[in-house]
């Protein structure tokens, strides 16, 4: 689903800060890679502090037109790919009515802004067929996700899987939170003792929570040694602290890969 670059609801569609050019990048873009730019676009327009928008999401089908057209563009845009995924189905925080994307029909025009805005007719049309899209265009993301992960360094590795954990298994809140630390750099020890210190968050990983990261450790083992060693360190160090909680297998193991 494509709102074509010249059809006038681009001019409805606010981003970060209101409606800005969304469409002009886009075009430039598809006509030549541009690093700088598609950096502006993504992170200053597309994306703000957690937040997704209308012209996000009405972007995205372009954005990965643009990803499969140079191989430049691949690393940048899968990065975006990651978090938007990421917080696509995160739940509402205070403050909004609705984060990420609304993934029914029930929900259009509920976006993360304080005050959602005005979807004229045609955008809801737009955004039906989006939620349609999105669904086995996020499966395709996951899945090239972990193809990336093959080599990638241990923070961006994290990053991926972050991706991958949040929009296929969102129940495994805590196991994709810590990986959210890990993308940063942190050490598990330096992540728990934050973690540790949050009195307003509480972290805790469920028995199934430990399940799906041993689980996981072994099958990244081959991808990236570096992230399987840290989840198996992660399983220990939180384990250490409740030692009955068991490890056996159990039906939320992801069969994406498979």
């Amino acid at each position: 689903m494509q709102l074509l670059l010249d059809d006038p609801l681009w001019d409805h569609l606010p981003g970060a800060y209101g409606v800005e050019d969304v469409r002009g990048p886009l075009s430039s873009l598809l006509e030549q890679w541009d690093p700088e730019l598609c950096n502006t676009l993504l992170w200053d327009r597309l994306h703000h502090q957690e937040s997704l928008y209308p012209a996000t999401w009405a972007a995205l089908p372009w954005l990965w037109q643009i990803a499969g057209r140079y191989e430049d563009a691949v690393a940048p845009l899968f990065d975006f790919f990651a978090h938007l995924i990421a917080l696509a189905k995160r739940a509402p925080a205070s403050y909004c009515a609705y984060e990420g994307l609304p993934l029914s029909g029930g929900d259009l025009g509920h976006w993360h802004v304080s005050i959602p805005p005005a979807m004229i007719p045609p955008a809801d049309a737009l955004f039906e067929a989006l939620v349609v899209w999105v669904e086995p265009w996020a499966v395709q993301v996951c899945r090239a996700l972990n193809t990336l992960s093959e080599g990638a360094d241990r923070a961006q590795a994290a990053h991926y899987l972050r991706g991958i954990i949040a929009w296929a298994h969102p129940e495994h809140e805590s196991f994709e939170r810590a990986l959210g630390f890990l993308s940063d750099g942190w050490s598990i020890k330096e992540m728990l003792e934050t973690l540790e210190a949050d009195e307003d968050v509480p972290f805790h990983m469920s028995a199934r929570e430990f399940s799906f990261a041993s689980q996981e450790a072994a099958r990244l083992q081959g991808l990236c040694p570096d992230l399987a060693r840290d989840l198996r360190a992660l399983v220990d160090a939180v384990r250490a602290d409740n030692p009955a909680t068991p490890t056996q297998p159990h039906p939320d193991q992801m069969s994406l890969f498979e």
